[in-house]
């Protein structure tokens, strides 16, 4: 009896046929409960049970998940996660993942009700509906849980209209004891509750428990429950089916289509014959043609044919895929033997079998780790240093590539859904031109007069282009696989670059010569990402374009020769705009800022920003008052017809799931994606900050802040509002319209100061008031301290160099070294200068880790004294760190490698009119700042390092010597810190 009773424990149902195999599938919706113990490290091991499974809904409870656990860490394909973590204290947290073929929905719950819970409510149909609960109680749950128990089953089967209620989780009671239950069941019989789980759940070799229970009100609508042993943790994995009804079912989810949309690849086998009939081409028909449309339409023409005839047709399939693509079939059987002498042992109790266990388990996880140190170490060796590459592979080997709504898209169109891939491009083509059209069609742009060009300026005039420069320009461009209109991409001109050079070059040149962009060049593919919000909005997504590769080598060529030309002209760009400029960056700009927002709080209490943010800028760029603009900075006859032929007659239309919708033409906007368009948007809202000279102003490229100082928020605000109405003036001028939403306003201070109002008004709409603002990838407060900032790196820093102990004992030290620098220093390194003067207590926890980073690259324990590993691989200490970004950016000041506001701050002392010791070392001028809150800037704390620098290691001649030079004296002068 009991080998029979023991048997029954375990042989319930094929694991692997019931979970994965699809023609097994149960008919009804599988769903799963499994108390996991810790998720993080078991990520893996999770993915092996969700990956390409029949299991629909699966819940967790003891996630020991926090708030500052990363979404990527807990994000898989195919399935919407909700989530409930435990505030305070180590452990507990449920999470429920969610087939995203499920219309699903997060019910909220009181917040008296304090259970770890959550509550997902799931519609298959207009008529049904279930709401399912998971919850966890811990061991240590008081008496109270019972009445927040009831509190929670009354609002769920008051609310739920189909009063179906389904709740799983581990309740730590065990059903089988009488004594234990009988509270639960008092409650659960009160609410028509039945409990379906029939076998132990928790079994050890002195017990066996039952504690993960399966209650449902509507017990005839669970098919059957399982019970399966894992070796995830020490609970068994409970399953359950709820039956579905097809008549009263979406027939969407009975029967998922995969739209397979149609394309043409060349074989590998092909390759070859593609260059021969590549180079057997004659292109005299374009080389003596002198008109740049047809020279275009032939050279596209002879390509689409070329490839037509060397390709094959397929259809994407839907592949079966593994979120964590280092989780291999060695891996994988392991576990399943892992479970296999799991359940053995708990048969027999005996101590062979449990050492047998212990044993594989622990090879499970020394093979996961060696797997995924495998795979990290092929990413880092096939980017050859390439730490931008780097990084695209290790955000989707994270999951940060994953889109959380990865499903079949829909729209709502007039309170209705639709799904047709034709209609749904269709619509957001028309949107994406329509919401541009609402803010133009209110502006006159015949108010506009041409500027005059000063004979005295060089002109500009775009030059031809040689063979040599075209192949430079294609070899440097991204080797992007993706298609533009003509089913042409930057990968396959990459790869025929040499029978292609001739022809283009020619093409260019026409275009050049002629003043002529074709209509070729013109045409954009639209593809709309989601942003955040709903994914039935059409105005939560963003349109990405994808222009000709033809195109994009002309703009390439255009754009070197333009911002050549602005070095030299006046006016040339505004001193204050930093985007897209060389010697110029994110950090120089911030760096300006925060210098002149400490400077002016030093004199004054108060300093009042506003942060503009204008509505689809690039795209609402007028054409006529573009080129009217363009004429100040002496650009040729020549070159401004080039110039209007680019912007006028632009098409576009937008592709979803291989679906193209109408073209559309677009009569305004500089095109999104392209490398002139950023550019010339510069100069079309280059005189901005002159429209409100009596504040200060900054930009970059459309990211615009001004600011002033004052006594009072009160009359900041006043000052603010009255450069508000100027900047508006510009603005209706320039056909441009702020989006007064996100145009927020900010108060910085010394110490911190209540504020419930901005006070500052824009048409009447007073703006929204913000204590913190993330500009240009820096949290700002309202009094600089960079708190926030620091903790944002600090969060992802964590989880980064979580990754990188696990997989540290399997990487070799170059390796290792890549993803030290890659994924942890990138992080610390961005805008070092500006947030690194924030106080020593702030930067604490940034220190500890970078101690801890430094220990695991070593391979050394916590205990390790940091200071061996920085002298063992000649490492600067993060003190030094500062030291070094914060010299070498004044060296860039001072040999104007970088903006030239910034020497407004770092000045030498050999301009002085006295001649002085320091003047002849070259000593930098130190402002003087009356509060301590004042110096916390580069010109003091980098001015004092600077002139404590030795005079040979100042007169370096390059920047690239000077920066080692640098490096080897921090280190070599760097102490022990404890």
């Amino acid at each position: 009896m009991r080998r029979c009773r023991e048997t029954n424990i375990f042989n319930t149902l094929n694991q692997a046929k019931l979970i994965w195999d699809k023609k097994n599938r149960p008919k009804g919706l599988l769903c799963a409960h499994l108390n996991i113990r810790s998720m993080l490290p078991k990520r893996e091991q999770l993915d092996n049970i969700l990956s390409n499974s029949n299991i629909d809904i699966l819940g967790l409870s003891e996630t020991w998940l926090k708030e500052s656990s990363p979404e990527a860490g807990v994000v898989f394909p195919d399935y919407n996660v909700f989530r409930r973590d435990r505030g305070k204290g180590r452990g507990g947290g449920v999470l429920l993942y969610v087939k995203n073929n499920l219309k699903c929905l997060q019910l909220s719950v009181p917040s008296e009700i304090k259970i770890e819970n959550v509550s997902v409510k799931i519609s298959l149909s207009a008529e049904m509906s279930f709401t399912l609960v998971c919850l966890y109680r811990p061991p240590s749950a008081k008496v109270d849980f019972y009445e927040q128990l009831q509190a929670l089953l009354k609002h769920h089967t008051t609310h739920n209209k189909s009063n179906e209620v389904i709740v799983i989780g581990d309740f730590n009671v065990n059903w089988d004891c009488k004594k234990d239950r009988k509270t639960l069941k008092h409650i659960m019989d009160h609410f028509n509750f039945s409990q379906l789980v029939q076998q132990p759940t928790r079994i050890t070799k002195h017990s066996k428990t039952k504690i993960d229970l399966l209650f449902s009100n509507r017990p005839e609508r669970i098919i059957r429950s399982y019970n399966f042993l894992t070796g995830l943790s020490d609970h068994n994995i409970v399953t359950f089916v709820v039956k579905l009804s097809k008549s009263r079912v979406n027939n969407d989810f009975l029967n998922p289509t995969n739209n397979r949309s149609p394309y043409e690849f060349i074989p590998n086998s092909q390759r070859q014959n593609v260059a021969t009939a590549l180079s057997s081409l004659e292109w005299d028909t374009i080389l003596y043609d002198d008109n740049p449309e047809l020279c275009t339409s032939k050279f596209i023409k002879s390509l689409k044919d070329v490839i037509s005839t060397h390709s094959s047709r397929g259809r994407y399939k839907c592949k079966k895929r593994c979120h964590l693509p280092w989780l291999n079939k060695e891996c994988k059987n392991l576990m399943s033997a892992r479970d296999l002498i799991l359940k053995q042992f708990l048969k027999s109790g005996l101590t062979t079998d449990r050492q047998r266990f212990t044993h594989i388990r622990n090879k499970v996880t020394q093979s996961l780790r060696q797997a995924k140190a495998n795979f990290f170490i092929k990413i880092i060796e096939n980017a050859n240093g390439n730490g931008k590459l780097v990084w695209q592979n290790l955000n989707k080997l994270l999951g940060r590539h994953l889109n959380k709504n990865n499903k079949e898209m829909e729209l709502q169109i007039n309170d209705s859904i639709i799904k047709d891939p034709f209609s749904i491009a269709t619509n957001f083509n028309s949107f994406f031109i329509n919401s541009v059209k609402e803010i133009t069609q209110h502006f006159d742009s015949s108010l506009c007069s041409d500027n005059v060009s000063d004979p005295h300026q060089p002109v500009f005039k775009i030059i031809e282009i040689s063979d040599y420069e075209v192949t430079k320009i294609v070899v440097g461009m991204k080797n992007s696989k993706a298609f533009d209109a003509f089913g042409l991409n930057t990968h396959f001109f990459k790869e025929y670059k040499d029978h292609l050079i001739r022809p283009i070059t020619h093409i260019l040149n026409m275009s050049f010569n002629h003043s002529i962009v074709p209509a070729d060049w013109k045409v954009a593919v639209v593809t709309p990402i989601l942003k955040s919000g709903a994914t039935t909005d059409m105005s939560n997504y963003r349109p990405i374009s994808i222009l000709p590769v033809i195109s994009k080598i002309a703009e390439k060529w255009v754009v070197r020769q333009l911002t050549a030309h602005l070095e030299n002209v006046q006016p040339s760009l505004h001193p204050l705009q930093f985007g897209f400029r060389t010697h110029h960056s994110t950090d120089s700009a911030l760096c300006v800022l925060t210098e002149n927002i400490k400077g002016l709080l030093d004199k004054s209490p108060c300093v009042g920003a506003v942060f503009l943010d204008l509505k689809k800028a690039f795209d609402s760029v007028n054409h006529q008052i573009l080129i009217s603009r363009l004429t100040q900075f002496n650009i040729s006859d020549q070159a401004l017809l080039w110039f209007k032929s680019y912007l006028s007659h632009r098409k576009q239309y937008v592709v979803v799931d291989g679906v193209k919708s109408p073209c559309l033409d677009s009569g305004v906007g500089v095109p999104q994606g392209s490398v002139l368009g950023p550019v010339l948007f510069s100069l079309f809202i280059n005189n901005l900050p002159n429209s409100c000279p009596n504040v200060f102003s900054q930009m970059y490229v459309d990211d615009a802040v001004i600011y002033t100082q004052a006594k009072t928020t009160q009359q900041a605000a006043a000052d603010l509002t009255a450069a508000l109405s100027y900047v508006q003036d510009w603005l209706k001028n320039s056909c441009l319209m702020l989006n007064t939403r996100k145009t927020v306003c900010m108060y910085f201070s010394k110490r911190h100061v209540e504020v419930s109002r901005s006070n500052v008004f824009l048409n009447g709409e007073e703006l929204h008031l913000v204590s913190e603002f993330k500009y240009l990838g820096v949290v700002l407060d309202s009094t600089l301290c960079f708190k926030s900032h620091v903790k944002k790196v600090a969060k992802v820093v964590k989880f980064n160099l979580q990754n990188f102990w696990h997989i540290r004992n399997n990487l070799t030290m170059g390796a290792a070294k890549t993803y030290f620098y890659s994924m942890i220093i990138s992080h610390f390194d961005y805008c070092l200068t500006t947030w690194s003067l924030a106080c020593p207590t702030t930067l604490k926890i940034i220190e500890s880790l970078y101690k801890k980073a430094l220990k695991t690259l070593d391979k050394k324990t916590l205990s390790h004294h940091h200071c061996q590993v920085l002298k063992k691989h000649r490492l600067l200490d993060f003190q030094n760190m500062i030291n070094l970004k914060m010299a070498c950016l004044i060296y860039k000041v001072l040999h104007s490698l970088a903006p030239p506001p910034l020497k407004d701050f770092i000045k030498s002392k050999e301009n002085s009119l006295r001649t002085t010791r320091a003047s002849i070392r070259g000593d930098l001028i130190i402002p003087h700042r009356r509060t301590t809150f004042g110096q916390t800037v580069l010109s003091v704390r980098g001015g004092n390092l600077w002139n404590s620098l030795p005079l040979t290691l100042r007169e370096c001649t390059t920047y690239s010597s000077f920066k080692v030079q640098m490096k080897k004296w921090l280190w070599a002068n760097q102490s022990c810190t404890h």
